[in-house]
């Protein structure tokens, strides 16, 4: 498999050629380095959630990460693992888990944005100002879920997860709040998308009418 720094060092390569290209092709008028560069911070943001929230839910659930995600096989037999062993494998998964996400989201706002007559593209700095209310979206969706997953609201997903709770096996509590907080980040995640989306074509809408207003 190939490792993960490796496959974002060739991707980042790869926009930065096309980029270059198409400033090559059209000079001044050359947007694809400001998509790309977009792309690459929601990438980041992504990550930086991914890594930073199983920093800290390993330290809520060390059975999650050592059992759930197999990292007995890495950190050894010791239990508790090390805490600074767990915490950089849980970083590890987490930005492995998330990155991807932040790219679907980039371009789903890039999509959005698109050219359209009478829908005028907003800067970038617009298409920016949507990632705090996204990752804050995630962040609230993580919380809600992470609570019901502590309160056992979400054992009817999985029967595994009704016999932790009835076995008392690995901190049940803690392990299915764990649990509830990264499933909720990935609901999370489709609806900042799409509260990006919809504020993106809404705000472009807005801009239209008031230059045809302009106009008339």
């Amino acid at each position: 498999m190939i490792p993960l720094w490796l496959r974002l060092s060739l991707g980042i390569a790869l926009f930065a050629i096309l980029a270059v290209a198409d400033f090559i092709r059209r000079g001044k008028t050359a947007t694809r380095w400001r998509e790309y560069l977009f792309l690459l911070l929601c990438v980041i943001v992504a990550m930086m959630y991914g890594a930073l929230n199983d920093q800290m839910t390993s330290r809520i659930s060390w059975e999650y990460f050592y059992y759930g995600k197999e990292l007995w096989s890495i950190l050894g037999p010791s239990t508790p693992p090390r805490a600074g062993a767990l915490g950089w494998q849980a970083a590890r998964i987490g930005v492995t888990a998330t990155w991807w996400a932040g790219l679907i989201a980039g371009v789903a706002m890039l999509i959005a944005n698109n050219p359209r007559a009478g829908r005028p593209q907003l800067p970038y700095r617009r298409l920016v100002a949507r990632l705090p209310w996204f990752v804050l979206i995630v962040v609230a969706c993580a919380l809600v879920f992470g609570i019901a997953g502590q309160f056992f609201l979400l054992n009817s997903i999985s029967p595994d997860f009704a016999e932790l709770a009835g076995s008392n096996l690995w901190r049940p509590h803690h392990f299915m709040a764990v649990y509830g907080i990264h499933l909720g980040g990935y609901i999370g995640g489709g609806l900042g998308t799409i509260y990006a989306v919809i504020s993106i074509r809404h705000e472009r809408s807005a801009l239209g009418r008031v230059q045809q207003g302009l106009q008339a």
